[in-house]
């Protein structure tokens, strides 16, 4: 869906029996993705920004609120800006390991993009 040039896509995935969520409001200089096991709903943020110029170091990002898989909140957060090449604004939100997190979250990330780009990132 489109709303006055900002792009919403949501999907879900099924990892390991349990089932997460994705929504992405991708915005001209940034994107905000949610990222939650059973429904959506807020969780530890992280903010990341892609590097501005070539030749300067790589994406920074930084755990902005929680501490419940804040690392992988933040590798979000940077794969994001990296592959949209803006500020991405990453809310994840689930039960479990970052280990066990992990799988589920990367899978709906990709699902999500492909969703909304029509193809894989």
């Amino acid at each position: 869906m489109e709303i006055d040039g900002a792009r919403i896509t949501k999907a879900e995935e099924e990892v390991g029996g349990k089932r997460y969520v994705a929504a992405l409001l991708e915005l001209p200089n940034a994107c905000i993705l949610l990222v939650s096991e059973g429904r959506l709903a807020m969780g530890t943020l992280a903010l990341a920004v892609p590097a501005a110029l070539p030749g300067r170091p790589g994406i920074t990002s930084m755990g902005v609120l929680g501490e419940r898989h804040a690392l992988l909140a933040r590798m979000l957060a940077e794969r994001l800006a990296g592959l949209r090449g803006k500020i991405a604004l990453v809310s994840l939100r689930a039960t479990g390991s970052e280990a066990e997190v992990g799988p589920g979250a990367l899978a709906v990330l990709k699902k999500v993009l492909e969703a909304g780009d029509g193809h894989e990132p």
